[in-house]
């Protein structure tokens, strides 16, 4: 895996977008770059700005996406549709189902994306029972943490809705008591990373997954990467990887590279958390993982957390998104 390749195209990428919308959030700019990078997809600047003035001109007046969200928004659809701009009606029309369930805001609308992206998977009619599993799923997040869940676990709830398990409420307390017992630190990533953990093949053991994940816990320190609590997401992507494609010296090496470069070099923790998504798309793109359910697991995750990371690490932005408004 070429770390200084990954950095270089990751750069390029928002440089351009630097140069055309400078007055926007650098991080939201970030963000947009990145879903290029870990989608390995050509950059077309011009496709990009009428998607987001597309999506701009969609939006309600008090819209979120009449703001810097739309830029990620924008990036989500040019890396995954040839058309782009003919799927923001039906990203709209998604989110008005969620809105019947959630409240309205930029998760929310991150959460539509997510369907959008796989509407494939499930029928229009089967659309407001995926909107009905994602609440029930939320509502039980909420009820066992109160004050960690938020509008900003909409995405997650999301994702573990297409899996439609059994107990999904237990099996994530069994990862974040088991993990806590294993000197992570209660909170919100904590959450977050039991909420990923869940999201392995259904014929994946519990306790080797635990013990993966602490595996690579322990590999931050030997690569001299920071344990933060911030970086536990990133931890759970890496840990649903097959272990024998996990090299945490090659993680640590693109992080490296994002620390040299003259925009991100203050970004130290965005750095490695876009470092280890970096390095599972690549591993998703480019390797021999041929299992499907692992495939989209990933994917998703890597959307929903860049997605939220971003927003929630943007100046507040997402917050005021959240405040109120309509659409």
């Amino acid at each position: 895996m070429n770390a200084e390749h990954i950095a270089r195209n990751y750069n390029t990428t928002f440089t351009q977008l630097h140069k055309q919308f400078k007055w926007t959030n650098k991080t939201v700019l970030m963000a947009a770059a990145a879903m290029y990078t870990m989608k390995s997809k050509a950059f077309d600047l011009e496709t990009f700005k009428h998607t987001a003035d597309s999506i701009k001109s969609e939006a309600s007046l008090f819209s979120s996406m009449r703001s810097h969200p739309r830029f990620t928004t924008a990036a989500i659809l040019a890396v995954n549709f040839d058309d782009p701009v003919k799927h923001i009606p039906r990203l709209f029309a998604i989110y008005k189902d969620l809105i019947q369930k959630f409240k309205r805001g930029n998760f929310t609308y991150i959460a539509a994306t997510i369907i959008l992206t796989n509407d494939e998977l499930i029928q229009q009619e089967e659309l407001g029972e995926l909107v009905s599993r994602a609440k029930i799923i939320y509502d039980k997040m909420k009820k066992e943490h109160p004050f960690l869940t938020g509008q900003s676990d909409y995405p997650l709830a999301t994702i573990l809705a297409y899996e439609n398990r059994d107990n999904i409420g237990q099996h994530m307390e069994y990862f974040y008591d088991k993990l806590n017992d294993n000197h992570f630190s209660k909170g919100n990533n904590l959450q977050f990373l039991s909420h990923i953990l869940s999201l392995a093949p259904s014929g994946e053991n519990a306790d080797i997954l635990i013990n993966r994940t602490i595996q690579i816990y322990d590999a931050f320190k030997r690569v001299d990467i920071k344990q933060k609590s911030v970086y536990y997401p990133v931890m759970g992507m890496l840990s649903l990887l097959p272990p024998e494609e996990v090299y945490m010296e090659e993680v640590a090496n693109i992080h490296k590279e994002l620390n040299t470069l003259k925009h991100f070099k203050w970004q130290k923790d965005l750095n490695v958390m876009l470092a280890g998504g970096f390095y599972v798309s690549e591993k998703l793109n480019h390797s021999n993982i041929t299992e499907t359910s692992i495939y989209t697991a990933v994917e998703s995750i890597i959307q929903a957390q860049q997605a939220v990371m971003m927003a929630t690490m943007a100046g507040g932005i997402a917050a005021a998104s959240n405040s109120g408004g309509s659409n």
